[in-house]
């Protein structure tokens, strides 16, 4: 098995993926993670959130080496931090897809 694979070998499909991937990647920004709501009070008795409301924020949650480390979204960031979440995910589902097309591959050469 080399390391490089020639067009040819593979299908429309995969080479689909492939493309997706590589457009992905290099064109739109991209962001390993996930995003928690979070809800909390403030202790002012006289702010909304004492009536049970509550104030919202969002975190970007990372584990990485075994450590989880978080931070706060700005509102201004929310939905650029949002789409660049979606897209690592789209990227990892796509990866997925082509290691499973591999795969397949490696097993059909080993019989």
């Amino acid at each position: 098995m080399s390391g490089h694979i020639s067009r040819a070998e593979l299908s429309a499909a995969e080479r689909s993926l492939r493309s997706r991937i590589a457009q992905l990647a290099s064109g739109e920004r991209f962001l390993h993670g996930s995003l928690s709501e979070r809800i909390a009070k403030c202790g002012k008795p006289t702010c909304h959130c004492a009536q049970g409301e509550g104030h919202r924020s969002l975190y970007l949650v990372q584990s990485q080496a075994g450590k989880v480390r978080q931070i706060c979204v700005p509102k201004a960031w929310q939905e650029p931090v949002r789409q660049a979440v979606g897209v690592y995910q789209e990227i990892r589902r796509l990866l997925d897809e082509v290691s499973a097309l591999e795969w397949k591959r490696f097993q059909a050469r080993k019989r």
